[in-house]
């Protein structure tokens, strides 16, 4: 092959596999030196350089297209030297120095002619639109597009369709953003462009993360990555994408992750404006995750990245997230003062919210001084918002009125502000996650709680104590939808929503016009909570409103309700016997965690005959027994021999309770919060003659056998086994069951909860594969693999497969919080059964059937790892 035959097959392979593209630009280059082909040479040098870009390896890429640049001045080639500067234009842009770019830019147009034009036009867009510049990006890609196909440039069209439909996206017009991406990877993929058709891939994951449909966001996101991962290509700033759609629906853990990968290998590319970008990311990642010190040092980071790039309003949103680490770690020294120096800067800016945020920290700092006035001054200004403006604005400003009334004495006026903002958040979890610079708003429910929990401790009363616990409890399992919801309207508003806000936000960080978005945000949410109450079926459940005691001693019967507080590291508990509610103090929360961990280690080395039986039982005999000793103990006298209903936090959720020893022959139910386990108990009973779902999955020695002996019990009961035991066909079955068994391996996925997963014949059915039941089953059995462990999240939240099927309306479910053995656990099941066929409740049916069928430690131990969610 030619010099200049070499140089366009390595330009091909740029979007094939940067690797051999760099390979066949070095041979070209050799191959343009000998002949002496400085035009050749210069084009091998750019297909070089872009390769080298797509590898990451920025710093290499510039020097390399200012080579190629050197190289069409000499050769006196006006086509190729704009090329070069085009192409510098672009790097320059992404390596921090925007000014430059639009130079190279200006100087290019100098000397484009003929076919050279299109390409510059779209260059210049693309500039245009990554520095926020959108008309203008979009006017430049219109006059661009007609050029490229005249001259048949698909390459570059393809690239433009790319380019546009991101923006598209930006803008909220998804329609229009769905149709450039689908035709730039059909461009891309009819030009053999592997890695550039997955860029595109990659992009209509970006548009499914603005329609609200997280799953399908994540999956275009995977389809992508492995393409680029068979080719060797980074993702690097793509994984900020990922990140964003992980924070929207609170996976923060892994949200953090992503961003902690992204950031170094940005670094390494030195793409400074994304390094930004991805430390600022990484913060509000930090501060969800609930790690102030990691968020602080990468908040600062950015900021000092924002300013020598000359972004200032970035900087500013940096440094409030750097103020805001610092308040959550305690760091109070000179709080007060930074807090409103930030707050008087972003009052000029237009961010209203996180102003009006920066006045409350201000405000906190001076109470904690015990300068009252001064505090009072700064809440009094935060609290006039509470009745205008956007959701997480009035959310604030009602958290400031309530401190305003403590400090003045107040404290029924203080509950009262409380109670109204929690009825905001309520509200707020159907639009929360549009933008990641929101993410931070679900705890401010916490705050809202907290707060209240401590003016109920402080009364001593156990009613209001119950009643702030069950607040924020009470809202727990009102889940995000991971997908829009199937009303279109509702769809169509949420995408809107999301479109406005991100717009605004941007519109604010680039200091760009925001006249009209705030109303227009705030009508949208309007219709939102409009459309929500009209609407059934959207991925989560309204709010159940909180208990009270008579309500609750209504249902409960001769039960005891045991309602367990952490409240700031001390353990509460509120007991309901009889129609009187009272309130105990049970001691530090720490411990209980750590007896919690080796309570179910113990069980769990039984249950899986790991090591000898007669250390293992002494050791869960230990653990058992402190935890009996430490939160059942102080109640002795006030749940007697008692059936109990416990409400425990999050880090007591997957407790053993049956293996505590005044429980082991106690019928015993837990729930994640009073008022679900009220909705559930009011719930319809299962019928004479139930619906039944029995399925087993692949790979579990003995589930086929525990179905076959189940379907004795239930002869009319549906029966899933082998291939037939499909994800679909599993859901189907469950779409009104009464009872549903499924033996499956089951997986929590600690880093990503909402892909917690039961093991079925085709693949794994993830809790975003259940918001597809439209009729939640009545009880639900899971026999295998820890499925009742869930995963706590910030304000206590739980998530997992109990907690989705709980807020799908399923009133009971019976799983295992440690691995059981199988062995064991087909008997105990068939004896669970056969006692619900009786007539019995189901959590007095798995207490005998406990008893009957835990004969030796394996049995006792595989018994005990099972408990009963829910009404009971």
């Amino acid at each position: 092959m030619t010099a200049p035959e070499l140089a366009a097959e390595a330009d091909r392979l740029v979007g094939v596999s940067p690797r051999r593209a760099r390979r066949v630009a070095t041979q070209a280059v050799e191959a343009a030196t000998k002949s002496g082909d400085l035009p050749a040479e210069s084009a091998a040098h750019r297909a070089d350089a872009r390769a080298a870009w797509a590898l990451g390896e920025t710093s290499e890429a510039l020097s390399i297209a200012r080579r190629a640049l050197r190289l069409a001045e000499r050769a006196d080639s006006r086509e190729d030297a704009a090329e070069a500067r085009m192409l510098l234009a672009y790097l320059r842009h992404a390596s921090g120095d925007p000014a430059g770019a639009i130079d190279e830019l200006d100087r290019a147009e100098l000397i484009t002619e003929g076919a050279s034009v299109g390409r510059l036009l779209h260059q210049r867009g693309l500039i245009l639109q990554e520095s926020g510049r959108t008309e203008e990006a979009l006017a430049a890609y219109r006059r661009a597009l007609p050029k490229l196909l005249r001259n048949a440039d698909r390459l570059r069209a393809a690239r433009l369709h790319n380019n546009r439909g991101v923006l598209h996206a930006q803008r909220g017009a998804l329609t229009a953003a769905d149709a450039d991406l689908f035709q730039a990877r059909d461009l891309y993929r009819g030009l053999g462009q592997d890695t550039m058709a997955a860029d595109a891939t990659w992009n209509l994951g970006f548009v499914a993360a603005r329609r609200g449909d997280a799953p399908a966001a994540l999956a275009l996101y995977d389809e992508a990555e492995a393409i680029h991962a068979r080719h060797g290509v980074p993702e690097l700033e793509l994984q900020l994408d990922r990140c964003e759609v992980l924070l929207s629906v609170g996976l923060t853990a892994e949200a953090r992750a992503t961003a902690e990968r992204a950031v170094p290998a940005l670094r390494t590319a030195g793409m400074s404006t994304h390094l930004a970008d991805g430390l600022l990311m990484l913060a509000q990642a930090c501060v969800a995750d609930g790690d102030p010190a990691a968020a602080r040092s990468a908040a600062l980071r950015a900021a000092r990245l924002f300013t020598r790039q000359q972004r200032p309003r970035r900087a500013l949103i940096a440094g409030y997230v750097a103020l805001r680490a610092d308040e959550r770690a305690g760091r109070t020294a000179r709080l007060r003062p930074r807090a409103l120096r930030i707050a008087d800067q972003l009052t000029d800016t237009g961010w209203r919210a996180q102003e009006l945020d920066c006045r409350l920290i201000a405000a906190r700092a001076a109470l904690d001084a015990g300068a009252v006035a001064s505090a009072r001054a700064e809440l009094a200004q935060a609290s006039a918002a509470r009745r205008t403006g956007p959701m997480e604005l009035r959310i604030r400003a009602w958290y400031a009125a309530a401190l305003l009334r403590i400090a003045d004495g107040n404290r029924s006026g203080a509950e009262k502000a409380l109670q109204a903002g929690l009825r905001i958040v309520d509200r707020e979890r159907a639009v929360l996650g549009a933008t990641e610079l929101r993410v931070h708003m679900a705890g401010h429910g916490g705050d809202l709680a907290k707060l209240g929990l401590e003016l109920a401790r402080a009364s001593g009363s156990a009613t209001k104590l119950l009643t702030w616990a069950e607040s924020w409890r009470a809202g727990a399992l009102h889940m995000v939808p991971a997908r829009p919801p199937d009303d279109a309207a509702l769809a169509a508003t949420l995408a809107e929503l999301r479109r406005v806000t991100a717009d605004m936000e941007s519109a604010l960080l680039d200091g760009r016009d925001t006249a009209g978005m705030g109303d227009r945000k705030v009508a949208l949410e309007e219709r939102v909570r409009r459309l929500t109450r009209l609407t059934t079926g959207t991925g989560g459940r309204a709010a159940p409103s909180v208990p009270t005691v008579e309500e609750l001693a209504g249902l409960l019967g001769d039960r005891v309700l045991v309602e367990l507080v952490d409240d700031s590291g001390s353990m509460l508990a509120i007991t309901v016997r009889d129609g009187h509610a009272q309130l105990t103090e049970l001691g530090p929360a720490a411990p209980l965690e750590r007896q919690v961990e080796a309570a179910r280690f113990a069980l769990r080395r039984l249950a899986l005959r790991h090591g000898a039986a007669g250390p293992a039982g002494q050791a869960l005999q230990r653990a058992a027994g402190r935890l009996d000793d430490d939160l059942l103990a102080p109640l002795r006298d006030i749940v007697a021999d008692r059936p109990l209903v416990v409400i425990p936090p999050g880090s007591l959720q997957a407790l053993p309770w049956s293996a505590l020893p005044s429980c082991a022959e106690r019928s015993v139910t837990v729930a994640p919060s009073a008022a679900v386990w009220v909705r559930a108990a009011r719930a319809p009973t299962t019928r004479a003659d139930p619906r039944v779902l029995l399925a087993a999955g692949p790979r579990l020695d003995g589930a086929a056998r525990e179905i076959g002996l189940l379907a004795r019990v239930y002869p009319n009961g549906r029966r899933l086994t082998g291939a037939a035991a499909t994800a679909e066909a599993t859901l189907r079955g469950l779409d009104g069951a009464d009872v549903a068994h499924i033996a499956a391996h089951g997986r929590l996925r600690r880093d990503n909860p909402l892909f917690s997963a039961l093991d079925l014949a085709d693949g794994p059915l993830t809790v975003y594969d259940l918001e597809r039941v439209s009729a939640a089953p009545t009880l639900v059995v899971l026999p295998a693999c820890q499925s009742g462990v869930t995963s706590v999240l910030a304000g206590d939240e739980i998530m997992g497969l109990t907690a989705a099927l709980f807020a799908l309306g399923t009133t009971t479910i019976v799983a295992t919080v440690v691995p059981v053995d199988d062995a064991a656990t087909g008997p105990l099941m068939v004896a669970l059964h056969r006692e619900l066929r009786s007539g019995r409740s189901v959590a007095d049916s798995l207490s005998r059937a406990r008893a009957s069928t835990a004969t030796d430690p394996v049995a006792a131990a595989t018994a005990a790892g099972f408990v009963c969610y829910g009404a009971g």
